[in-house]
Order: C-alpha cells, then sequence, then structure tokens
C-alpha cells in the first residue's frame, strides 16, 4: 500500500486507471469513495488520497484541522507524484478542499467538481449546524471504515470528531473576491435535501466566474450523477 511523506503526515493514496489525471478527495471522516473510482478510470488516471485522521493516515495532535492546510497537503502529494495539474473531484470536505486548491493553486486544477461543497458555515442548513455543535460523547461508536482502517484505533474516532467541530463551525470561509477569482471551469453539485442550503450553491454559483449548477432532485449529501459529471469533465477539455 503507497504511503508518501507529507508535510508530516504518512499520507496513504492509490491510483487507479490510465489517462488524464484525476484527484478524487474524500469527505469528512470519511475514507476513500471506492465506489465512485470506477466512474472515471476508463477515461482518467485516478488518484485518490486519505487525509490526516481519515482512512489509513494517521491523526496528527499537534496539527489542528484546516481546509487550507489539506489542500496544501494535497498539493504536496501532487508533487511528489508529479502530477502538475489535474481535473479535482472533491465531496463535502473534499470539495472545500477543492475550492481551496483552485483560489491558491490555480495551475494545478484543470477542471473542479464539487459536490456538498459550501463557501462558509452559513452554507449549512440550521439543523446541520446544531449537528455540528452538539457535544461528541466519549462511547461514539466509530463506522466499521474507520475502525477496521484508522492506524489510531476504533477509540480515537471521537477525538477525531471534536478535533474537525472547530473547522466545521468556521470554516470554509472565502470571501466573494476569492470566488470570483476561480478561473478553472467549476461544476457545483448539490442534492436538493443537502446539508448544504440550495440557496448557498446558488450563491456560489453566481460568485464564480465560470460556474455550473447541477441541483440532484430526490437526492442528499454527497449526490454525484455519473453522466453529467463525466460530460463536464470531457467536454470541458
Amino acid at each position: 500500500m503507497p504511503y508518501a511523506a507529507v508535510n508530516g503526515l504518512s499520507m496513504y493514496y492509490e491510483v487507479h486507471g490510465a489517462g488524464s489525471p484525476l484527484l478524487l478527495l474524500h469527505g469528512g471522516a470519511s475514507p476513500i469513495p471506492e465506489r465512485w473510482i470506477p466512474f472515471f478510470t476508463d477515461r482518467f488516471q485516478v488518484t485518490a488520497m486519505e487525509q490526516m485522521g481519515h482512512g489509513r493516515t494517521a491523526d496528527a495532535l499537534d496539527r489542528p484541522f484546516h481546509y487550507h492546510d489539506m489542500a496544501e497537503d494535497t498539493v504536496e502529494l501532487m508533487r511528489q507524484l508529479g502530477i502538475e495539474s489535474a481535473a479535482v473531484v472533491g465531496y463535502s470536505d473534499g470539495g472545500n478542499i477543492g475550492l481551496d486548491m483552485a483560489i491558491h493553486h490555480p495551475e494545478r486544477v484543470t477542471r473542479l467538481v464539487v459536490t456538498g461543497a459550501n463557501a462558509r458555515p452559513d452554507g449549512y442548513t440550521a439543523e446541520n449546524l446544531q449537528e455540528i455543535d452538539d457535544p461528541i460523547p466519549d462511547d461514539e461508536p466509530a463506522p466499521d471504515g474507520y475502525a477496521r482502517l484508522a492506524p489510531d484505533g476504533a477509540e480515537h474516532w471521537p477525538v477525531v470528531l471534536r478535533r474537525m467541530q472547530p473547522m466545521w463551525a468556521a470554516e470554509p470561509d472565502f470571501s466573494p473576491e476569492q470566488l470570483q477569482s476561480i478561473a478553472t471551469p467549476t461544476l457545483l453539485v448539490i442534492g436538493d435535501r443537502d446539508i448544504v442550503r440550495p440557496e448557498h450553491a446558488v450563491e456560489m454559483f453566481h460568485a464564480i466566474p465560470d460556474a455550473q449548477l447541477c441541483i440532484v432532485p430526490n437526492a442528499g449529501h454527497g449526490a454525484l450523477p455519473k453522466e453529467t459529471v463525466l460530460t463536464f469533465l470531457l467536454e470541458a477539455s
């Protein structure tokens, strides 16, 4: 299993398929979304990594969680793997990382697809904001993926959730000027029952100059309509 030494982390990553480079960025508190890899491997070489405290990448207690830091980790992994630029597909927190990359490293991102991403915490629904504020009990059970993969062990699950709560409550906080600076062709995807408000996705759509918006009916967080996404990625090539 490949790991890379990235900014003090031993970062796990996988490479699948052949073709133009594509980065697949997972959501918060989730490992690599294996179910989505086959969407892209016919046309792309997919690199999927696991961020600090996710999947097989251990947590680093001396580092707080910030989207920008995870974006910088991703760019460093690209550098080590010799990936000069790539299409980026990000889910939830992974979408926020993708937006940060497009703002701070536009030369690295050729096309950007984000699903369930937000530009500010107030983009979340009131219910999700309340969940972010709820205390995490010591006996919070770890999901199977975390318990099976995490080098820190299942007992670290409540710890990593508590460490991520301040980030979820305060970040991202992209300014209108930062969103307007995104020159990368961008597809914003959101479910009509997402934890991100559709109105917020529309606001992002208007702010990002070359954006497209796809609202998926009868869908929750993490909608990824395969044909729509592939059409966007291939037409924009």
